[in-house]
């Protein structure tokens, strides 16, 4: 076996003190990103492995992070947790993961069980929804470092990080309308969503711009599923067959739409214009290919937890609302051929 690395090789290597190195373990914010770079960069070629018992009685902290979802088969909040692992590990904290499996009631069990382990901050990544949320408000109110992912409360100082989702809405009704259609449908997620009212709310509002009124019938409701927007691709069909392009607002229930219009003999683009929402890995093989909007799940998750660990290392920062931007990609749904 060979020698144990020391702090003090690691410092030698880097070319600092060995207090230098022992601030950038315990993510001090007085040193230099260059520094710090080059002091992970030496740990890591070293294989220097610090005691985490000596760094929590030293810093006070455990360098653990907690993060509740909602169902890790979810494709957003699945990449809000890489890209929030990922950020993780840059300042040298690492995530404890719990999921309610959609049974937001277990919520409150999964904060005792993570308060117990003294995790430094949490992080939640699950919709925002009408569901019970006194627990988050009391630990808002306790000063716990928190920072949430597409989850608001209102009423409460609480630092957010979310999709423009009303701009996402926009985007994809517009591009319909630039494509001269005017009977565009809507396939809306479960009701109670924050983001489903807001990305209603963008489709209404590119109607409106464009002097489209606003048609009730052309909006059906899923569950984010593929069978649910099959489903009510066959009831808008039903009752509205003039229909000439659908927003579906996630990938799955487009694809499940144009199953729906394939059935029926329905070309797509030449007679339905279909837009997506979120461009899971499905949208770009579907057939045709899907036109949708972009979210930027990963970074979501990386501004999330940068901003939690400045909760951490400062109690009293100011809590922000971070809106991040979609982006439209064309595919052949969406073909003006």
């Amino acid at each position: 076996m060979g020698k144990k690395v020391t702090i003090r090789d690691v410092a030698a290597a880097a070319g600092v003190s060995h207090q230098t190195v022992s601030r950038v373990i315990n993510n001090r914010p007085d040193v230099a990103e260059e520094t710090r770079r080059r002091v992970w960069q030496v740990i890591e070629e070293l294989g220097y492995q610090p005691s985490a018992i000596a760094r929590s009685l030293v810093s006070k902290r455990t360098h653990t992070l907690g993060l509740i979802t909602a169902d890790f088969s979810d494709y957003f909040f699945t990449q809000v947790i890489v890209g929030a692992e990922v950020e993780a590990r840059k300042h040298g904290y690492f995530f404890m993961l719990c999921s309610t499996e959609r049974n937001l009631a277990d919520e409150p069990e999964y904060l005792r069980l993570l308060t117990e382990r003294q995790v430094d901050g949490i992080l939640f990544a699950r919709p925002s929804t009408e569901e019970d949320s006194r627990h988050i408000a009391s630990l808002i109110r306790e000063g716990v470092p928190l920072v949430t992912t597409a989850y608001w409360l209102p009423g409460e100082k609480l630092t957010v990080v979310d999709v423009d989702n009303v701009d996402g809405g926009l985007q994809a009704t517009e591009c319909l309308i630039e494509l001269g259609r005017c009977k565009i449908g809507m396939i809306t997620g479960p009701a109670g969503w924050k983001s489903v009212n807001d990305r209603t709310e963008g489709y209404k509002l590119a109607l409106e711009r464009a002097g489209i009124p606003l048609d009730v019938s052309l909006i059906e409701r899923g569950d984010w599923s593929y069978q649910s927007g099959y489903e009510a691709m066959k009831r808008l069909l039903e009752k509205a067959a003039h229909t000439t392009a659908v927003f579906a607002q996630n990938d799955q229930m487009a694809i499940g739409a144009m199953r729906a219009l394939h059935e029926v003999g329905r070309r797509i683009p030449d007679d339905v214009s279909v837009v997506g929402y979120d461009d899971i890995p499905a949208a770009a093989y579907s057939q045709p290919p899907l036109t949708t909007i972009r979210q930027p799940m990963q970074q979501v998750g990386e501004v999330a937890t940068r901003l939690l660990i400045e909760l951490i290392n400062d109690p009293a920062a100011e809590r922000k609302e971070v809106l991040l931007k979609t982006e439209l990609i064309r595919r052949e749904t969406c073909s003006s051929n």
